[in-house]
């Protein structure tokens, strides 16, 4: 109960911490929130979330609105409009809700670091990623509460370290749980969907390659390891996999697709769109973010609205393309949350040392699965941090980018870290102190 107390009491205070000077007050009605000078992505979800209040789904007007998102935070609002009404604060009680989630995450991290450290320490080391202004910016303070992006943060990062303590304790039901979260997750942001199908490949890329190992028994083969898992792994894929089938169901029986947003389609149009089209539309934030490379690589593809003509110009000019994108990383790494959604800000030098730190920990992470590679563990911190960061380096490969897109990635980063550098200290420490603790637990 200790644990949960100072977790509950830790995020509610630094919900009124504030690393942006423009943020809206956490007691705003939805009236005064339509008209605060927000990015519009906000002012969308709070909108869907009255009509879907009033109607119980979008009007057809409003239905690009489910094209560009899925329906998870629009319905998270219509709920919260419908049980406390449109004059509720709805931010206050989306922080609510938030910290409960974010309570639940953080025990279960702690659950996890229970397995490989003292209790003192893991019960203080998850709350290590809020001393980085991106996590408590981003997950508990009212612009990103707007998003409504944290939750999907929360949801991730909950469904990894589910599965890492399914694989630990030989868990089918924690796996299956971690598959939950994972397509909550998705429901709530559709890059998430693309995180899923990038592991579900994964881990079949690894079962197969287990098995050729298998079928070709050699004295150079290592021995061989137990299968539960990749088999765990599969299973929270699958899971997730078969609870996102009734949106693609009912996308395909809305526009004949199986896929789970439409966004990829607006991504190719603004790309085959010139800049001067783009500045006129009020997009220049397409164009800072490399959103338009097929229109300036191929001038000829210009206007032109065949999707195709925006992967042909990726796969002509490939080189050119991927030097022009990883330019721009710096930029949109290391902007200070204080001027959101603005990547650089005059005279300032952004948050330099904290984004340095958490890109550190990035790279480390690589060597610490290397220090653990002989747990049976390794194979889920493998399959996660390629299947993640392959996954986003496609991303970034082909959308505009934009400073908040980073955000999973940096906070991914600092508790993915600190998960294997609890591991690692494990392996190094004593691997009876670790069984003794797993018992216990």
């Amino acid at each position: 109960m200790a644990p949960i107390v100072l977790y509950v009491g830790v995020l509610f205070v630094l919900s009124f911490t504030r690393d942006n000077s423009l943020q809206p007050d956490i007691l705003i009605r939805i009236a005064d929130f339509l008209n605060f000078p927000i990015s519009s992505d906000p002012r969308t979800f709070a909108g869907a979330g009255l009509e879907v209040s009033k109607n119980g789904w979008l009007t057809p007007q409003s239905m690009w609105i489910f094209h560009l998102w899925p329906p998870g935070f629009a319905m998270l609002l219509g709920g919260i409009f419908w049980l406390f009404g449109v004059d509720a604060p709805f931010l206050a009680i989306l922080l609510a809700l938030t910290i409960a989630i974010c309570t639940f995450m953080l025990m279960t991290v702690r659950r996890y670091l229970m397995l490989h450290m003292p209790p003192p320490l893991a019960t203080l080391l998850p709350l290590a990623p809020f001393l980085f202004p991106v996590t408590r910016f981003f997950l508990l303070q009212p612009i990103g509460l707007a998003f409504g992006e944290g939750l999907s943060v929360m949801f991730f990062i909950l469904s990894i370290f589910l599965l890492l303590i399914s694989v630990e304790k030989k868990s089918v039901s924690e796996a299956v749980l971690s598959g939950f979260f994972l397509a909550l997750a998705a429901y709530f942001r559709s890059q998430y969907e693309l995180l899923t199908v990038c592991m579900l490949l994964g881990a079949l890329a690894l079962i197969i390659l287990r098995l050729v190992v298998n079928f070709f028994p050699g004295k150079s083969n290592p021995p061989r390891k137990p299968w539960w898992g990749l088999g765990l792994m599969a299973v929270a894929v699958l899971t997730a996999q078969v609870l996102m089938l009734p949106w693609r169901i009912h996308n395909y029986i809305e526009a004949d697709k199986l896929g789970w947003v439409q966004t990829q389609d607006l991504v190719a149009r603004n790309a085959l769109t010139s800049e001067a089209a783009l500045l006129k539309n009020g997009a220049k934030f397409v164009i800072m973010g490399g959103g338009h490379l097929a229109c300036k690589f191929e001038p000829d593809y210009c206007g032109k609205e065949d999707k195709e003509l925006f992967y042909k110009a990726f796969l002509q000019n490939t080189g050119q393309w991927l030097q022009y994108k990883a330019s721009l990383l710096g930029e949109y790494w290391f902007p200070s949350v204080e001027f959101f959604p603005e990547i650089v800000a005059p005279d300032y030098p952004g948050d330099y040392f904290w984004n340095s730190i958490v890109l550190a920990v990035a790279l480390i992470s690589f060597f610490l699965v290397f220090l653990v590679r002989r747990q049976q563990v390794a194979v889920v911190y493998f399959w996660a941090l390629a299947s993640f960061y392959g996954c986003f380096t496609v991303v970034f490969s082909l959308v505009h980018l934009e400073v908040r897109y980073f955000f999973l990635v940096k906070i991914f980063a600092l508790f993915c870290g600190i998960a294997l550098a609890a591991a690692a200290w494990s392996g190094r420490f004593g691997a009876e102190a670790s069984r003794a603790r797993m018992g216990a637990t």
